[in-house]
């Protein structure tokens, strides 16, 4: 019965987030140490394992930028750009390889659903906002974000999205 009830939240849960292209756990792309982790424990960084802010804190960690939210209290995505703004990271509308896609709670986004070239939906983050890895950079200004998380499910993702904010934690500010 129990296992009944994970299928039909699972599916109920993809079905409800079909505006993302979500990935296996083991796909390719997806390198992070715990993405077969079932407790809720905190990483090295101080954040909770297949969280977007664990993810992110780790991804940043490997590209020699770690983030301890012990020591600099960055919180909850929804407190990411604070944080950055204390920390005296840039932030900006400008997206570049490296630096952090950022929505507060409930913040929406432009999305491209189904490789489009062109926005056709809305990514909307939840109550503690969101935050994900910029992997590239369109010619239109649109990113390719890879994160956990997105859609509650713990689980890995990429997508096409416009964010409305980047923190500039591990490149340069861009003019």
């Amino acid at each position: 019965m129990r296992a009944l009830r994970r299928l039909i939240v699972l599916l109920t849960t993809v079905l409800a987030f079909t505006t993302v292209t979500v990935s296996p756990a083991a796909a390719v792309g997806d390198d992070y140490p715990w993405r077969l982790d079932s407790t809720w424990s905190a990483d090295r960084w101080g954040f909770t394992k297949r969280q977007c802010v664990s993810f992110v804190a780790w991804r940043m960690a490997q590209r020699g930028h770690p983030l301890s939210n012990a020591t600099q209290r960055w919180g909850s995505a929804h407190n990411w750009d604070d944080a950055a703004r204390r920390l005296g990271y840039g932030i900006g509308t400008k997206p570049v390889p490296g630096s952090i896609a950022h929505w507060n709670p409930y913040e929406r986004a432009a999305w491209y659903a189904n490789g489009s070239r062109t926005a056709n939906g809305w990514l909307t983050a939840g109550g503690y906002g969101h935050v994900g890895y910029v992997q590239g950079v369109y010619s239109d200004g649109s990113v390719s974000v890879v994160q956990y998380n997105l859609s509650g499910n713990r689980a890995y993702s990429t997508t096409r999205v416009k964010a409305p904010r980047y923190l500039y934690v591990s490149v340069a500010t861009p003019r």
